[in-house]
């Protein structure tokens, strides 16, 4: 009989939770479902533009759209329908302040990352029916040990603090707050998601199950506390940046058995030891690569699983699979499809396809999902053409010209190193570390609410709806444009005058009668949806597409902010030094492009569903990519990492 976890107290809290927002909403804190800050596309919630800190989403909702609170620092709790069925890519990504989230039995689909970066969140419940499970669902969520999963899922197992799949033969995640030193894999485990150990918090020995044969790309990348982990006789190979960006992890033990490492699997984890007999490919690869090899354990050899509460190992015997789960048949055939244009992934039965192939759903692209060992490459067909032919053993070979590194790291690291360069006093804002994309949202320099009033920033949300604005004039002493500060307003024509530098999220988002924007050329950033939905941009982009640099809108300081053409090649103008958040999303008929040696930066999402990009030309002079640039394209951030 499984043996579900039982927290009281998690129910006690969220209980408290839900009628603190009730109480809230007597008084008109909480958001009706008439409230036009929620953004709707038919039953589809695309955005909540609101600042109350608990929210009931409207009963029309059926789908939590991609990021629709992402990066909402306000929200506290929020009640989810019982019409909603499934909660997109990235939907609460950063709501920093969110304590709990109850998932109801009519939610059948979470995406990937979720609820990443959401640090306060201490209590989640999960209903019977969730059957389809995201990667890095609740990644980086820093206070979550343990979630309330409904005895009755037959699709997700929930024990000692990791998500398996139902039959408990694939390792989702362990929770980043789990408690105890050491986490010891359960034996039917065959299999790790990407992320899955991302960013612990206490745990510092691991050891893996006995029928682990590959240690997949990411899956052990940035563990946080983890010091030392021990690979089983079973593993055969070790992949791209496995290891990677590990800075307390001190030894891994790699066994006689492991044939293949790859080049990166241990690129930034710089005090790493290998443990491991003479004579062994782990030996070679260490003498190769300068890591230290060692011929003699250091670490304790009792790894017995530590988490408090310790519970009995669930009977998952006849449990069925979900639909993000692992079957055993073999893989025997080499092609996938690849649906291009859509935002939402289609939804899937629980089936593996006729290739033996995993549904491709919950990673970053079809080349991320794992293939059986028999598998010897793979063809991506995008737009009734075969676009990628790889060696799924050897990696990805195509995709960027020799010698091209780049730094890859969040919006607010980016903006910390470039305050850091300019000499500047800067407060970065939480960061989640995304594990493969940022929202763009709210991200990089944030003001103290004391300087809101200050003379060189105009404030978040500070003329927000405020339809009867229609000019305005901005200071030649403002540096910064806060988020939303103008959204939804009735501004007509806007000058960015010479001394600003910042555009932040939304800045003049929806703003319908925007017909005239001049920028100075002193703008350095412009955020994600900065003149979304504006009728300057609208036009532009409605217009006719040219085939030449036409196409491209390039604003401020040499920032790309839109494309409008249609070429399978695509050549950016000479001049351009960034590529904005965006600015190819959806172009699903490119191929390629040629980034000129003046591009130094490349945003968040820039080709965000360029489903058939398969490589960039140039890059000579590129020198940051913000995560999550290349969602939903076949060229991974990995390829641009520096070592």
């Amino acid at each position: 009989m499984k043996n579900r976890l039982i927290a009281l107290a998690g129910v006690i809290m969220l209980g408290v939770l839900v009628f603190a927002g009730v109480a809230l909403g007597i008084g008109g804190g909480v958001d009706a479902a008439g409230d036009d800050a929620f953004r709707l596309n038919g039953t589809t919630l695309t955005a909540y533009l609101g600042t109350d800190a608990y929210v009931s989403i409207p009963d029309t909702v059926t789908v939590i759209g991609e990021e629709a609170f992402a990066g909402n620092e306000t929200l506290k709790g929020v009640t989810i329908p019982d019409s909603v069925t499934t909660i997109a890519y990235n939907a609460f990504k950063g709501c920093t302040a969110l304590t709990g989230i109850i998932l109801s039995d009519n939610i059948s689909k979470v995406g990937p990352g979720a609820f990443e970066g959401c640090t306060a969140l201490t209590s989640a419940e999960i209903g019977k029916n969730v059957s389809s499970w995201g990667t890095g669902v609740f990644t980086n969520c820093d206070s979550l040990a343990k979630v309330m999963l409904d005895k009755d899922n037959r699709y997700l197992t929930y024990y000692n603090g990791a998500i398996y799949n139902g039959t408990m033969t694939m390792l989702y995640q362990v929770l980043p707050a789990r408690k105890g030193e050491n986490y010891v894999m359960p034996e039917t485990v065959e299999e790790m998601d990407a992320y899955a150990f991302w960013n612990l918090q206490n745990v510092k020995n691991i050891k893996l199950s006995g029928k682990i044969t590959n240690i997949p790309k990411y899956s052990m990348t940035n563990m946080g506390s983890v010091e030392n982990v021990s690979l089983p006789d079973s593993v055969q190979s070790v992949q791209e940046r496995a290891f990677a960006n590990n800075d307390k992890l001190v030894q891994v033990a790699v066994p006689k058995s492991v044939g293949e490492i790859d080049r990166t699997a241990f690129t930034g984890s710089p005090n790493v030891k290998i443990f491991t007999a003479k004579g062994t490919a782990a030996d070679t690869f260490g003498s190769e690569r300068k890591i230290q090899v060692i011929y003699s354990a250091e670490y304790p050899t009792d790894f017995m699983d530590s988490n408090a509460d310790l519970e009995e190992l669930p009977d998952v015997s006849g449990t069925a699979e979900s639909d993000t789960g692992v079957t055993n048949s073999t893989a025997v055939t080499t092609v996938t499809e690849v649906e291009t244009g859509a935002e939402e992934a289609s939804e899937t039965d629980g089936s593996v396809n006729g290739g033996g192939f995993e549904s491709t759903e919950n990673y970053i692209h079809p080349l991320d999902v794992p293939e059986k060992d028999d598998v010897i490459g793979k063809t991506v067909i995008s737009t009734g053409r075969a676009v990628m032919l790889m060696n799924n053993h050897d990696e990805q070979v195509y995709g960027l010209p020799d010698g091209v590194r780049a730094d890859v790291m969040t919006e607010s690291e980016a903006a910390k190193k470039e305050a850091a360069k300019n000499g500047e006093t800067e407060s970065a804002e939480s960061e989640s570390g995304t594990p493969g994309t940022d929202t763009g949202s709210d991200v990089g320099i944030s003001y103290d609410e004391s300087n809101l009033e200050s003379d060189e920033y105009i404030p978040q949300r500070k003329f927000y709806k405020q339809k009867s604005l229609t000019n305005y004039e901005i200071s030649e002493t403002i540096k910064n444009i806060g988020r939303l500060a103008f959204a939804e307003s009735g501004l007509k024509s806007v000058v960015i005058p010479e001394g600003v530098t910042r555009i932040e999220y939304g800045a003049f988002m929806s703003c319908a009668d925007l017909d005239k924007v001049t920028i100075a050329d002193t703008v350095t950033s412009i955020g994600t949806k900065a003149f979304e939905g504006t009728k300057w941009l609208n036009e532009w982009k409605n217009a006719d597409a040219t085939g030449n640099e036409d196409d491209f809108l390039i604003v401020g300081d040499g920032i790309l902010l839109a494309y409008r053409g249609d070429s399978a090649h695509v050549q950016i103008p000479e001049g351009v030094k960034q590529i904005g958040s965006e600015v190819f999303k959806g172009h699903s008929e490119i191929l390629d492009a040629n980034v000129p040696a003046s591009v130094v930066r490349i945003n968040t999402e820039a080709f965000r569903n360029c489903s058939s990009l398969t490589g960039l030309t140039g890059c000579e002079g590129l020198e940051t990519v913000i995560r999550g640039a290349f969602y939903g394209t076949q060229l991974s951030e990995s390829n641009f990492t520096r070592e």
